[in-house]
């Protein structure tokens, strides 16, 4: 394999969501590939807002001429992660809006969007027993599930919409540890067929290959990285 095609130099990437638990790793990856990376968060770039976005649009083609690759990493966190309508707007009508408004100003590249196994099955509620994060019990709520189900049928659309200029594509973590409950650790990673959670550094490197020239041919694809977990039952 041919490192020369994995090399990013030259295109512009912008992540938004930068900021969160897997934004600093993508962020890193990509600068490592020798992408020149805008990272955005909710003060450069508020997904929920069509204003915000297209200013940002329009400073970084005025700075660099051009959208390579898009990433949509932002989400809903915090007292807004089991809000209903707030996670909605964040996670899947955000989406919908860098889709639209970034991909209008792409000529070619690549868009990927970032789901979650949720989107694709049900809790395993036994798991979230008596489990905290950050000294608060943990769960699921349906307005994360849905949202993240609705990336998965937003990221199809759109590949259909913008093929063949621009490819669109996305990925689907499992749990990613990040000092969770140590019960919670365990039971999870009983589920997987690896025995564990993903480590943070192990996301990124399939948003890489969807960026660059080794996913010449993948468009609409919705790529797992569970460890095995929704692959049997």
């Amino acid at each position: 394999m041919s490192k020369s095609i994995f090399n990013l130099e030259g295109k512009v990437v912008l992540i938004t969501g930068a900021a969160g638990i897997q934004g600093p790793e993508h962020v890193k990856a990509f600068t490592a590939a020798g992408a020149k990376v805008i990272a955005t968060d909710i003060k450069e770039l508020d997904v929920t807002g069509e204003n915000s976005i297209n200013s940002a649009v329009k400073k970084i083609l005025n700075d660099y001429g051009q959208i390579d690759v898009l990433v949509n990493n932002a989400g809903a966190t915090g007292k807004y992660a089991t809000d209903w309508d707030q996670i909605i707007k964040v996670n899947l009508t955000g989406t919908y809006n860098c889709c639209q408004i970034v991909g209008n100003a792409m000529e070619e590249g690549s868009i990927i969007n970032v789901s979650s196994i949720y989107g694709l099955v049900g809790p395993d509620w036994s798991m979230y027993e008596q489990a905290e994060y950050a000294g608060k019990p943990m769960g699921v709520s349906a307005g994360y599930a849905a949202s993240k189900g609705g990336v998965i049928a937003l990221t199809k659309y759109f590949a259909s919409l913008y093929a063949p200029k621009i490819r669109v594509n996305c990925v689907t973590p499992g749990g990613i540890f990040d000092n969770q409950d140590e019960n919670f650790v365990k039971k999870y990673s009983s589920k997987t067929m690896l025995g564990r959670m993903a480590n943070k550094n192990e996301i990124s490197g399939t948003l890489l290959y969807l960026a660059s020239d080794l996913s010449s041919y993948v468009t609409g694809a919705n790529i797992v990285i569970d460890g095995g977990l929704t692959a049997r039952v």
